[in-house]
């Protein structure tokens, strides 16, 4: 399908400025576009984005009003503030949709592992305060963030990943998630999307364990030596002085499981398990999975695999390049958003193909070069740059 993606600042532009329009200095889109800009050129927290402002005035004035200048740091940490977190989170999942129409217009035979998965922002904490939790779909084929959901404090990621997935277009994709996510009513979603799911299971599905756990050891007692098939797969692999063995059994005798007609689409389960050798000493993990997808071993192997591409290529990148678990933000709001606007940048600085650096060296060369965020903001948040 053709389409010409819409620039984020069209996004931007519906979010809703409620401050009272008599005390207002400076325009409520340059404060969302600058802040957008500092997140991408490095700029980590509110005196950031001010400095930032100051030093690319005469080049940020090219396509802003900025009618007093720009906004001093306080007034960036206001509006985020007041700017609710939920509309922002929406207006970015509309806004990958547009900018990056492959995310959900994808052919069956490529269609997409989507790791769901939450972090805590732990420089939110504080005195008799949880951190703020943001729950976040993640494309393995697109290596993008297909949209994000904050958790409420008084509940957890069980009543915030439908939510999540009902904001996204899933049709088609396998969503993998950890045991938190063993739910039923997330099956059920994930089932009404159009899409599979591939889910952990662990104790708080008990019954569920007990009896997948019971099968395969049944099995092994019946069938002491698999042989790779369509439902036994294994694999080896050596590499920075250690050696891993990792196996996967896949079954479709759903009798086995108790109340298995409940959990909606369920096609599968499986059991995945890894060998570590570390200087001679092995250590062995037996994971459990239901899954509404006929997979084949080796399939479901690699899907389990993918999913920890949120942990390593997501939430590793958020603390590693933008420093997210050292921001002292405490205000929920204001965290939440901030949390969106670097998911915004990730998403940007990962799609720019212009420059072979890291993330953190593209941040860098965005703050440094005009040209080469001009090149980013064309491509992705304005036309006018």
């Amino acid at each position: 399908m053709n389409r010409k993606p819409a620039p984020l600042i069209s996004f931007l532009e519906t979010i809703e400025d409620t401050r009272r329009a008599a005390s207002c200095q400076h325009n409520f889109i340059d404060i969302l576009v600058i802040a957008v800009c500092a997140i991408i050129a490095n700029a980590d927290t509110w005196e950031d984005m001010q400095e930032f402002g100051e030093e690319k005035e005469d080049w940020l004035r090219t396509f802003l009003e900025l009618p007093h200048g720009i906004p001093a740091h306080d007034t960036f940490y206001r509006i985020f503030c007041l700017l609710d977190p939920d509309k922002f989170q929406d207006c970015f999942t509309r806004w990958v949709k547009s900018a990056f129409p492959e995310a959900v217009d994808t052919p069956d035979e490529e269609n997409d592992i989507v790791p769901i998965d939450g972090k805590a922002i732990k420089g939110s904490r504080g005195k008799g305060k949880q951190a703020v939790h943001i729950v976040s779909a993640w494309s393995s084929r697109l290596s993008l963030v297909l949209g994000q959901k904050s958790v409420d404090k008084k509940s957890n990621e069980i009543t915030a990943v439908p939510d999540l997935l009902a904001a996204i277009d899933l049709a088609g994709c396998l969503i993998t998630a950890d045991a938190m996510s063993c739910q039923k009513v997330i099956a059920e979603t994930c089932i009404a999307e159009g899409a599979d799911y591939l889910l952990a299971v662990k104790g708080n599905q008990k019954n569920l364990k007990d009896d997948i756990q019971n099968h395969i050891e049944q099995h092994w007692k019946n069938y002491p030596g698999d042989v790779p098939s369509e439902t036994f797969h294994e694999e080896f692999s050596r590499g920075h002085g250690r050696e891993e063995y990792r196996c996967c059994w896949t079954f479709s005798a759903l009798d086995v499981l108790r109340d298995h007609e409940v959990w909606s689409g369920l096609k599968q389960f499986g059991i995945v398990q890894a060998d570590r050798t570390i200087n001679g000493k092995v250590t062995t993990s037996l994971r459990f999975y239901i899954c509404s997808k006929e997979m084949t071993a080796k399939d479901m192997l690699s899907a389990t695999r993918m999913h920890w591409e949120v942990e390593n290529n997501l939430h590793w990148m958020l603390d590693i390049a933008f420093s997210e678990d050292a921001c002292q933000t405490k205000n929920d709001n204001a965290a939440e958003n901030l949390s969106t606007l670097r998911r915004i940048a990730l998403n940007i600085l990962k799609s720019d193909t212009t420059s072979k650096r890291s993330i953190k060296g593209k941040r860098k060369k965005a703050g440094w070069s005009n040209g080469y965020m001009a090149k980013l903001l064309k491509s992705f948040i304005v036309t006018g740059a």
